[in-house]
Formats: C-alpha cells, sequence, structure tokens
C-alpha cells in the first residue's frame, strides 16, 4: 500500500466502511435487578485506559465498554526509539496492559471495530466489526472521546512504499529495515520525534538529511540556544539540517525506486526512504458537527474534561489542554497530559468535583549518552504570554569524567517566580530535576523558594551544590551587574 494510500485510509478510518440494513442493538445491562450505569469509552489510548482503570475505581458497578479500531490496545509510541536502538523486543514491551488483563477488571474491550458515528440525542454509536458489514449500535449513559491523534501529512502528488510515519508497531518494523540497509534517509519535521530519530539512524551509519520549516530545530520546546547546540551536535554524527525549508513534493524514479524530495527554495534531495515528522492532528472526526473545536481541531473541554455536549467527555490527544502561563487552552498531545487527564475525567464523569492542575508541558527524550527534558514555557512563549520573563544558564561539569549538565533557566524579573528550564546533559538522571521544577511551577514558587532545600549532595561534580542554590546565587550574580 502506497503513501497516499495509507494516509487516504488513515484519515478517513471512521467512514470508510460500506453499512448494512441490517442494525442489531447491545441490551441495557442489569445487575442485581438495577439499571447500571453504561459507560462507552471510544478508543484505548493511554488517555482511554487511564479512564477506565480509575472508572472502575470509582464506579465498581458501572458497565464500561472500551471501542478500538486496531488489534492490540495501549500501544508505547515511546517505545519505538528504544525498539530501535535495540534495547526492547517491541512485541513484549510496547504494551502495558491488555485485553485480558482489562476483563479481569470487567472491562470490556471490543478491538477491530470502527465506530462510525454517534447519536448524541439518542446516546448511542454505531460501529462496524472489520471484515463485516453489519451496523452495530450500542447505548451509553457517558461517553467519553479518546480517539487520540493521527500524523500530520503533507500534500505530496508522488506515491511510495518507502515514506513512512512514526506512529504503531508497523511503522516501528519499516524503521529497523532502514537501518538494516544503511540507506540514505530524509527526516521531515525537527520537533522531539524527528530529531529522536534522525540522530538514532546517523548513529547507526545511515545517512540522515533533516528538513525543517522553522529557523531552529525543536522550536515548539526550547529556545534557540538549546537547539543551536543540539544541532552541532547531530551535525557532528552527520546529520545534514535544512532549515527555513519546506518540502513541497515528491517524486519517484520508477527504476531504482529512489525518491526526490523537492523544497519550496527549489532544491532538491534524493534518498531511499522518507520520514514524515511534522506533528500529529487530533482525531475529532467523530464530534466535528456537533462538539466545539478549538487549536488546531481539538475538542474543547473545560477543567473537568467536559465537553460541549452533554454527558460527552474527551480526554487524551483528541482533546485541548489548559498549560500554566498560556492564556488559552491549545493542542498538545503528550502521554502523561493524557494519563492525567483520563483519571481526572473519571472522578468527574457524574459530577463536577475535581479540576485538572494546568500542564508543565513537562518532556523528557533519552537518547544513547544524551539527555533533552522541558519543563514550563520557553523564554519565547513566556514573553510572548505578557510575562516579564528572563533567562540565565549554567553548566555543572564532573570532576572525573566527560558529563556535564546545561540548563536554561526562565524566571519572572522582579519576583524571580520559576517559569519554565530546558537541560541538556550527558547524565540521564537530569531528568529529576524537571519533575522538580514542574512541580514547583504548579505551585507558583519562586528560586528562592527552593535555593534551600534538601536535596541530595550533588557529589561527582564541580559545584557540588544543589541546583536551586547554584540558580538563586546566579540570579543574584545577574542582578548586581
Amino acid at each position: 500500500m502506497g503513501f497516499k494510500t495509507r494516509c487516504h485510509a488513515l484519515f478517513f478510518l471512521y467512514i470508510s466502511l460500506g453499512k448494512s440494513s441490517h442494525i442489531l442493538y447491545t441490551k441495557p445491562t442489569l445487575r442485581n435487578g438495577v439499571m447500571t450505569m453504561k459507560i462507552i469509552v471510544i478508543g484505548t489510548s493511554h488517555a482511554g485506559i487511564a479512564f477506565a482503570l480509575r472508572a472502575r475505581e470509582e464506579y465498581p458497578d458501572a458497565q464500561i465498554t472500551m471501542y478500538e479500531r486496531e488489534e492490540g490496545i495501549s500501544f508505547i509510541s515511546q517505545s519505538i526509539p528504544l525498539y530501535l536502538m535495540g534495547k526492547s523486543d517491541i512485541l513484549k514491551h510496547g504494551n502495558y496492559t491488555s485485553v485480558d488483563d482489562l476483563k479481569k477488571l470487567n472491562i470490556d474491550v471490543k478491538v477491530n471495530c470502527v465506530v462510525e458515528k454517534i447519536d448524541f440525542k439518542k446516546k448511542e454509536i454505531s460501529y462496524v466489526l472489520f471484515n463485516t458489514t453489519d451496523l452495530l449500535t450500542d447505548s451509553y449513559d457517558k461517553l467519553v472521546m479518546a480517539t487520540g491523534s493521527y500524523p500530520s501529512l503533507p500534500l505530496f502528488s508522488g506515491d511510495s512504499d518507502h515514506v513512512h510515519v512514526i506512529k504503531n508497531v508497523s511503522d516501528a518494523k519499516n524503521l529497523r529495515d532502514i537501518i538494516k540497509k544503511e540507506n540514505q534517509v530524509i527526516v521531515l519535521g525537527a520537533g522531539l520525534i524527528g530529531v529522536e530519530i534522525a540522530r538514532i539512524l546517523a548513529l547507526r551509519n545511515v545517512k540522515v538529511k533533516l528538513i525543517h520549516p522553522h529557523e531552529h530545530i525543536l522550536n515548539k520546546y526550547v529556545d534557540k540556544e538549546l537547539a543551536d547546540s543540539f544541532q552541532k551536535d547531530l551535525e557532528d554524527i552527520g546529520v545534514e539540517v535544512y532549515l527555513n525549508t519546506v518540502a513541497t513534493d515528491l517524486a519517484v524514479n520508477d527504476k531504482n525506486k529512489k525518491i526526490t524530495v523537492y523544497t519550496d527554495n527549489h532544491q532538491q534531495y534524493l534518498a531511499d526512504d522518507v520520514i514524515v515528522s511534522i506533528g500529529f492532528r487530533p482525531n475529532s472526526l467523530l464530534v466535528r458537527n456537533d462538539a466545539q473545536l478549538g487549536d488546531m481541531g481539538a475538542i474543547v473541554v473545560d477543567e473537568y474534561m467536559h465537553t460541549s455536549i452533554k454527558d460527552v467527555l474527551a480526554v487524551g490527544d483528541c482533546a485541548t489542554s489548559v498549560v500554566n502561563g498560556v492564556s488559552h487552552p491549545i493542542y498538545m498531545p503528550h502521554a502523561s497530559e493524557a494519563i492525567r487527564q483520563g483519571q481526572i475525567a473519571a472522578l468527574n464523569l457524574s459530577k463536577k468535583v475535581r479540576a485538572i492542575p494546568p500542564s508543565q508541558n513537562t518532556y523528557n527524550m533519552n537518547l544513547e549518552g544524551l539527555t533533552i527534558c522541558t519543563t514550563g514555557l520557553t523564554l519565547k512563549n513566556a514573553l510572548a504570554n505578557g510575562i516579564d520573563a528572563k533567562q540565565i544558564f549554567y553548566r555543572n561539569d564532573a570532576l572525573d569524567e566527560d558529563h556535564y549538565l546545561e540548563m536554561w533557566f526562565v524566571y519572572e524579573n522582579k519576583t524571580h517566580r520559576i517559569i519554565g528550564a530546558q537541560i541538556k546533559s550527558s547524565v540521564t538522571s537530569a531528568n529529576e530535576y524537571v519533575n522538580i521544577l514542574s512541580l514547583a511551577i504548579s505551585q507558583k514558587l519562586t528560586i528562592e523558594d527552593l535555593e534551600f532545600s534538601d536535596f541530595f549532595f550533588e557529589h561527582g561534580y564541580k559545584n557540588p551544590e544543589t541546583f536551586t542554590s547554584i540558580l538563586a546565587k546566579l540570579i543574584r550574580e545577574s542582578e548586581r551587574k
């Protein structure tokens, strides 16, 4: 199946199957003669599973049914880089629960089925099982949309089996084949996934060109200083980086199957494979005519995860998020945010009792011998949201090794309130810092609030003081200049 064909199938998955005049209904469930609450979850993403597990805890007698179009559930796409590094068997470690596990909790999971439409007035869903044409229906008292996201796709006129996205198990296996062949590869998009994949491939003798439409890589996650530093790391291992460049089309040579990628600055680049990593879009197709949609077409939810449709909630990569310091809800597909939303939705299913705390947009990318992690706002985003912010930088080197830690710390000018941090380090434990700072941001703490915290002694570094003490000192020094 070619790239365009696969893209078309992905986007229209919910509406591509035929219907039959035979309509079968699922009967309501009685338990001890009493009608139980019926909860339907569409999607077995991180958010959907988090919701179902917490809902079973909160509502032990409820009937919970999950609908999933894939055969497997709970796939951890974050395991793909580990799989490509040869550190995990994706078939064993790519899923953290199963249909059988959920069945033991009396959670029914229907896989290999597509929900085609929802009647919000009747509170019914209609779905079709794979390889059948019967249109089945099921009713609900509460409906949870956990339909996730799909990869953003360029509008190329060319078609090739050697153009790949990064989303599921089959995508991971395709990328493993690329490594074995040591082909020439073009990666489109230098977000977290794009740079991660580019680095992994380059370290395995694959010639990589990384094409990105913005002025620096990782532009949604870090400021230019860290981005430039990491770009140099990529270039040192052979990755060719092309910034302010948009891939506009591709063509396939019928004889040798080589792919030519055309760009907006009239350049042409040749490759054996193209990996598309230009972001994700919310899968809000089922509710597009009924629910309020927001940033990027994501389903707008309130702080209790309720949508504009009565008795319908939305969680995870199909829904909006509230981020600390950002004035409006945004689309932020992120695994930890999805799990938070799923759990909060379960608490607020019948009654709005607990609002979700704003996200700090905390990320961690563990590469081979390198960690990049972030929390809060970048300096650029803080200033754009009207915050009088400043940034300081510090580096701490190990005493007897080549290990180091670099941090770009963002704070409010007069109050010293913690706004955000970006870390690049050869020590994977550096990600502990962003978790601490994420909590501090959520509590609106200043660096002085943390300066004398009882954190562990940083033995092995040239400066063994706690990182919060170092940051407080650097801010004082900057203000004396």
